[in-house]
């Protein structure tokens, strides 16, 4: 009986928290990138789109109603360099939040960015931003909660934000565009 009470003691510890959910996961593509198919950065037109996101996130009543993001994610940069436009989409939000951008996956692992965003105790309440590439957005969003999944962006769609809060522990997703 003691050992079960015991264990009854320990089962938050080893668990994740059901509720750690953060209050929104902002979900956003990478900005411009150039013509040039080598050019694995940020376009002068990302560049400014990434400023632009800073204030963004900053003064946006929808965005700024949990307080600012605890928390910057990035999809990781491939072993070849490919992959660096969502941390440079990120940067400037991250330096003006003294907040280090994270890229603990890669793209392809959206479901277990996912998981470990809704199972951090951290950001339980709290807003949490995530840059992802465009092709990869709907399979984050839908292991973020959202069913049915979105449809897959354009490839011309820079702008677009998809905004995965969590009233009552059930997923709802809002879009805008910015």
């Amino acid at each position: 009986m003691i050992r079960f009470a015991f264990a009854l003691l320990l089962l938050p510890i080893v668990t994740p928290c059901a509720n750690a959910q953060p209050a929104q996961v902002v979900v956003i593509r990478h900005a411009e990138k150039p013509d040039d198919p080598e050019n694995e950065h940020l376009s002068p037109a990302g560049v400014k789109r990434a400023d632009h996101l800073a204030s963004l996130v900053t003064t946006d009543p929808t965005l700024t109603k949990f307080g600012p993001p605890v928390a910057i994610f990035a999809s990781a940069p491939t072993k070849h360099g490919a992959g660096q436009r969502t941390s440079e989409t990120l940067a400037p939000l991250a330096r003006a939040l003294k907040l280090q951008v994270q890229t603990p996956f890669a793209s392809k692992d959206g479901d277990k960015m996912a998981k470990m965003i809704l199972s951090t105790p951290a950001y339980s309440g709290k807003t949490v931003i995530v840059a992802w590439t465009h092709d990869e957005i709907p399979k984050l969003v839908k292991a973020l909660g959202i069913k049915p999944k979105p449809a897959k962006l354009k490839n011309s769609v820079y702008d677009m934000v998809y905004v995965v809060s969590y009233p009552q522990g059930k997923a709802t997703l809002a879009t805008f565009r910015y």
